[in-house]
């Protein structure tokens, strides 16, 4: 599609409120690296994390897990009704990722030292092994999002060439992540032995190969993002300030099936509440098709917390009345009005009820890791923390810079390829029309 075919962006209330949040929160992010976290935060030695933590950080990364979720659902478990949720899910985990890290150079008081990470390999710290795994799952993202950019200029021999070579770069990049984790050359020797016999394997013919997007490049993003969500619960297992309610050997296990659970509802929730920027009705039937797996996960994770607080001996925390125990039945509440609307998808109008279902899920994932960064820590030395207002228009700022990027991405390149085609079918000519040639190259290049 020429930029004469589609159609101008429009200038709408909510795109005009996104602009002017993203502008403000720049402006005070910018202060914030004028004059120190100090001023902008009510942080002290004793609540050191705050509302960035809890919600554009933990929270953020939580509700970027549709991407290697239904990246592995449709590329690995054969999902490929599915295939047209896939790009906007890694689109929308790539800009939660640059997210993350953004929030995390805001929060950090010297973010100008997060290279030590990269240098110093610290193996007993969990920090080291999310940083790189944060950083390695980013550039997955993008070379998962790579496919769309190509398509865009329509470079079929470059798209064709990343198909062919893209494998060879996941491997190196497993090669030397195993390398940095363990320091062991033997591990390091045996995961470049078996990811390159993999992808011969599947270039002969072997194995079966998914044409669409790599079969590596799909294992890493599972592996990488795996990693790390469980990890960032382990974080909370050295804090001996954290309420019984959330405090438990289970945490990192808790943090990646909430990941896990909540990463479908996210695309559910992103692809209804996008029909308006593509000015066309969600796909009902394909969005249903997740949402009915919903139930069994969501029940699944329900089972793990509370039997995790049973054989902890905990209940009687959760039936105080306490400003925690409140936190967390609201946080139960909302999971099981979210399972029980995905399990009953016709209670009410089909639409509402994966809005509602999926909405209460984010929120569940939400109320818990605030709960865990915030509302369950209790440091008596120290004042209560309490969220400085300038902290809510950094977070607030940074969320609108995202949604304000895919507003403009899903615009000018094709996320959603038959939006562009419904757009240029005026000019009597399909816009995927000229990428068709790229794709059918790739699918009959001949196997090496």
């Amino acid at each position: 599609m020429t930029d004469s075919e589609r159609l101008p962006l429009r200038w709408t209330l909510g795109l005009k409120i996104l602009v002017a949040l993203s502008v403000i929160g720049a402006v005070t992010i910018v202060y914030r690296f004028i004059v120190g976290l100090g001023p902008v935060t009510n942080l002290t030695d004793g609540y050191t994390w705050g509302f960035l933590t809890a919600v554009n950080k933990l929270t953020q990364i939580a509700l970027a897990a549709g991407g290697f979720v239904m990246a592995g659902v449709i590329h690995i478990f054969g999902g490929h009704r599915l295939h047209g949720v896939a790009r906007s899910a890694i689109l929308a985990a790539f800009l939660g990722y640059l997210l993350f890290i953004s929030a995390l150079i805001v929060d950090l008081g010297r973010p100008w030292n997060l290279y030590w990470a990269i240098v110093s390999w610290n193996h007993y710290s969990p920090m080291f092994e999310v940083a790189w795994c944060v950083m390695m799952y980013s550039v997955v993202l993008l070379l998962e999002f790579t496919p769309v950019i190509l398509e865009r200029y329509r470079m079929t021999r470059t798209l064709k060439a990343f198909h062919d070579y893209v494998p060879y770069l996941i491997i190196a990049m497993l090669t030397f992540f195993t390398f940095v984790m363990t320091g062991s050359l033997l591990w390091t020797g045996a995961v470049f032995a078996l990811t390159l016999l993999w992808e011969v394997l599947m270039r002969r013919g072997i194995m079966p190969r998914d044409h669409q997007m790599p079969l590596l490049l799909i294992m890493a993003g599972i592996m990488f993002s795996t990693l790390h969500q469980s990890t960032l619960g382990s974080l909370f297992l050295i804090s001996d300030k954290l309420s019984p309610i959330w405090y438990s050997p289970l945490l990192p296990f808790i943090f990646f099936t909430s990941a896990v659970m909540v990463g479908p509802s996210m695309v559910v929730l992103e692809r209804l509440l996008t029909t308006g920027i593509r000015r066309r009705e969600p796909e009902i039937d394909v969005i249903s098709s997740i949402a009915r797996a919903m139930p069994y996960v969501i029940g699944f994770y329900l089972l793990v917390r509370v039997a995790d607080l049973v054989f902890r001996g905990v209940v009687f925390e959760i039936v105080g009345i306490t400003g925690q125990s409140a936190w967390f039945w609201l946080e139960m509440h909302l999971l099981v009005i979210s399972l029980a609307l995905y399990a009953n998808l016709d209670s009410l109008p089909r639409k509402i009820t994966l809005l509602l279902a999926s909405l209460a899920s984010v929120l569940a994932v939400v109320v818990h890791r605030v709960g865990v960064t915030m509302i369950g820590m209790s440091v008596p030395e120290y004042p209560r923390y309490v969220p400085h207002w300038l902290e809510y228009v950094m977070g607030i700022g940074l969320l609108a810079m995202g949604l304000l990027a895919y507003r403009l991405i899903v615009h000018f390149f094709p996320v959603y390829p038959e939006s562009w085609s419904s757009h240029s079918s005026d000019q009597g000519a399909s816009p995927t029309a000229a990428l068709e040639p790229a794709a059918s190259a790739v699918t009959s290049a001949p196997e090496v």
